[in-house]
């Protein structure tokens, strides 16, 4: 408050000594920028050149920051402005602009049109008039509004928070001025995207005329899960051996991993030495003194399911096997994936026990599981209730059979029954699996409820999580009841993973013949099928393509084989010619823009975000074309700060403060770090979600988006369809070459020059757009790190890229 009576009694001196303007500004506004709205000197220019019809302006300062910018146009303090009269809220219609105050405002608004700046602020250091200078809104000048201060005493104490919310630094950053003045903080209003102008009927979805033959081996053995196959098939499919990367050469990238969950080292049974740990466990569960309580982790994708069902049909199998007249030992999987919430989380845990009591030989035999379950409830009958009709055995079966039944139909007092008789006997293990795949309200309930069960009835029980979700109950005291043994899970690497499934298609198609018509109309006849399937992984395994699929699943062992469906069902636009080459020559390698372009789109016609498995680094969806390139200055700066051997994690803090330096409000900010991490471009280290107190670290997919992909064509020309363009001229340029090329449907070469030309266009729009950012980032000095512009070191490499693409249209389709 000392600073704020300062200036207000420095600047009624300065009124009545009618003092000019450079002491106004010097005395007065700029201490109200500095000291009271906390701009920084780094935000403000001052006497900014404005030129226009020859002649050469200033305007007094201009304030900018990534997020936005305004002008102020300073008076001297002794010149009034004539807004007295007025309400807090101003109409710039031209009844009010009149005068000394109607020549500021004019003026101003005038130097922001020049300089395509959106909002100006006009002040005698007493009033402070801030109003939408710039409209992209379709909204007119003068049917815009004002926000007036009509004193120093009202901007600095009076209406001091009105003041600060509107026009400090922390405000204006998190878009108070588009708020206040346009009622919307967002630019980007129209959808302005190319896919929604597109034909999506030109040639864009392509099909595989092979893939009706080998569909549905494709569909069985590149299913996201495979539990359901016999066993001996499953096995030769199933991974052990995780993926070990560490640094990938081809973007000189160091490969960082999350945190580890617990202070002692959890088991790892895909590696060699801790193998058969979980297995036998399971088998030694019975001699512990305790129930077995084990929880096996891994990341989205890494194969938890598979890895139990491994266990359990493969690994452990022998010890499950079902024996006569003898307790045995139970697998009792309950899926969380089949919950509905029309029922209570333990109500479904009941439901699912009961359905496995009912199909088991053992739980099923009444003399050798029930009447042993039921002895006390029996010997009570019979003393008791029944005592007087003791004689008559078949009344006495009655009462013991209805209360059996009674039990039966309510499900819980027979499940507890029987369970509590079977786990005193041998060794029951309920196996809890994706839980983590429902709403995070009902999880910890669900812990609740399964730790409850299995301690009342003395259960082993099994629980399989996500790392995240582990992180986010860790604490809980459904988690705290019972003490943990961890089990991680590591995803394998792809390309083993792909080759097996590949392995398991070729058996299922072995033998079988058929016939696709060709391209050009001419009927291919296929002895054997399985040479189609030799045909795809000749394109895969070892291959440009499998090192792709490996990175673009980011460690996600079902988004690869979803990806690589796809790629077989739309990757081969000349199958017949693949398969002439593949029995000439023993191998045939899919060209890498196929595959691509295959995997970006899957089954749409068009790229599109929301159903890609590929994020679109060149538009952050903020709803400002200012943020449109913040995903990329973020993961652009992680991977750099990932080529130093050193690397680790970037704290969000830090993060957070150097946005802040630049002009990005913290909920701009924290969404784009949550979409980076969605989109698994980044990962934070302790697998916790999104958060300034997390730390990141760049994903090898990361890495490749900032290093490769955005020189690729294909990756380019894809998501470009999906990216808002707010340039009307660029709008209208693109839009033009869509014509273009869809008249030049019979050209292949003048298609793909217009294509190119698109493209490059385009691109140099995204730099433009990135630049500022960037020219931010320099101004501020911060470090080197987030001071490289990844669209201009990679457009080298695009064109080169681009004249490749032109020179094999050439040499396949002539000049």
């Amino acid at each position: 408050m000392e600073i704020i009576d300062e200036i207000l009694e420095i600047a009624k001196k300065l009124d009545l000594s009618s003092a000019n303007e450079a002491e106004t500004r010097l005395k007065v506004i700029d201490r109200v920028l500095f000291e009271v709205l906390k701009w920084t000197h780094e935000d403000i220019s001052v006497e900014q050149r404005v030129s226009e019809d020859g002649k050469t302006t200033f305007a007094d300062y201009k304030v900018k920051t990534a997020s936005t910018a305004f002008i102020i146009e300073a008076k001297k303090i002794g010149e009034s402005f004539e807004t007295q009269q007025f309400d807090r809220r101003l109409k710039l219609n031209n009844n009010h602009l009149v005068g000394a105050f109607g020549d500021a405002i004019i003026q101003a608004r005038d130097y922001c049109r020049k300089l395509s700046i959106q909002f100006a602020v006009v002040t005698n250091g007493s009033q402070w008039v801030i109003f939408p200078a710039n409209r992209t809104d379709q909204v007119a000048f003068n049917s815009s509004y004002a926000i007036v201060f009509n004193s120093l005493e009202s901007a600095l104490k009076t209406d001091y928070t009105d003041f600060y919310d509107l026009l400090s630094r922390k405000a204006v950053i998190n878009s108070s001025l588009e708020v206040v003045l346009l009622g919307n903080r967002d630019d980007q209003i129209e959808e302005r995207r190319l896919k929604n102008t597109v034909r999506k009927t030109i040639s864009y979805d392509v099909k595989n005329p092979i893939y009706p033959l080998i569909e549905e081996a494709i569909i069985t053995s590149f299913s996201d899960t495979i539990t359901e196959m016999d066993p001996s098939l499953f096995a030769k499919c199933y991974v052990n051996s995780p993926d070990r990367m560490k640094f990938d050469r081809r973007i000189n990238m160091h490969i960082s991993k999350s945190q580890h969950l617990f202070s002692a080292q959890p088991v790892r049974p895909m590696q060699k030495r801790d193998a058969n740990v979980f297995k036998n466990s399971l088998i030694n569960a019975k001699r512990n003194a305790k129930p077995l309580a084990i929880i096996i982790l891994g990341t989205v994708g890494a194969g938890k399911t598979t890895f139990l069902h491994y266990t359990r049909t493969v690994s452990a199998a022998s010890f499950f096997e079902k024996k006569e007249r003898q307790p045995y030992p139970h697998w009792i999987r309950v899926d969380f994936l089949k919950y509905t919430d029309d029922v209570t989380p333990v109500d479904f845990l009941y439901k699912e026990i009961r359905s496995y009591v009912v199909n088991d030989d053992f739980f099923g035999d009444y003399d050798l599981c029930i009447s042993n379950a039921y002895m006390d409830e029996i010997n009570f009958i019979k003393r008791g209730p029944a005592f007087l009709i003791s004689k008559d055995t078949d009344k006495v079966n009655e009462l013991i059979t209805n209360k059996i039944t009674k039990d039966f139909e309510e499900v819980k007092p027979y499940v507890d029954c029987l369970l509590a008789y079977a786990s005193a006997n041998t060794s029951v293990f309920i196996v809890v699996d994706n839980v983590d795949q429902l709403g995070e309200s009902i999880q910890s309930q669900i812990f609740s409820n399964c730790v409850a069960f299995s301690q009342r009835l003395k259960c082993n029980l099994v629980i399989s999580l996500r790392n995240s979700t582990y992180v986010e109950h860790r604490n809980s005291a459904a988690f705290n009841a019972y003490d943990f043994d961890p089990i991680l899970i590591e995803p394998p690497k792809v390309e083993s993973v792909l080759s097996k499934r590949f392995f398991l298609a070729k058996n299922i198609l072995d033998g079988e013949s058929g016939s696709f018509e060709s391209e050009n109309g001419i009927r291919f006849s296929v002895d054997n099928l399985a040479d189609m399937i030799s045909l795809v992984q000749s394109s895969v395994l070892g291959t440009e393509i499998g090192s792709l699929l490996e990175v673009l699943a980011a460690g996600d062992i079902r988004n690869a084989l979803r990806m690589t469906r796809e790629f077989i069902e739309h990757g081969y636009t000349n199958p017949s010619k693949a398969m002439r080459i593949y029995k000439e020559h023993g191998a045939y390698v899919l060209p890498r823009h196929e595959a691509l372009r295959a995997i970006l789109l899957g089954n749409q016609a068009i790229y599109s975000e929301a159903y890609s498995l590929v994020g679109n680094p060149f538009d952050a969806r903020q709803g400002k074309t200012n943020f449109q390139l913040l995903r990329l200055f973020v993961l652009s700066a992680l991977v750099q700060y990932s080529s130093d051997p050193a690397f680790q994690y970037v704290d969000g803090i830090d993060i957070r403060k150097n946005l802040r330096k630049i002009g990005v409000g913290d909920e701009v900010t924290l969404s784009i770090l949550r979409d980076l991490c969605k989109l698994r471009f980044i990962n934070t280290a302790a697998h916790d979600s999104a958060a300034f107190k997390s730390s990141y670290f760049p994903t090898r997919l990361g890495g490749y988006i900032t290093k490769d992909l955005i020189a690729n064509f294909m990756f380019v020309e894809c998501t470009m369809m999906d990216t808002f363009i707010a340039n009307e001229d660029v709008w209208e340029k693109l839009k033009s070459y869509e014509r273009l090329i869809n008249n030049s449907s019979h050209d292949v070469v003048k298609r793909i020059e217009h294509r190119i030309e698109r493209a490059i266009c385009f691109y140099d729009y995204m730099i433009s757009l990135y630049s500022p950012i960037l020219e931010e980032a320099s101004r501020r000095t911060l470090s080197k790190e987030w001071r490289t512009n990844p669209l201009t070191e990679a457009r080298a490499e695009l064109m080169e890229n681009l004249e490749k693409a032109r020179n094999s249209a050439v040499r396949n389709y002539g000049n």
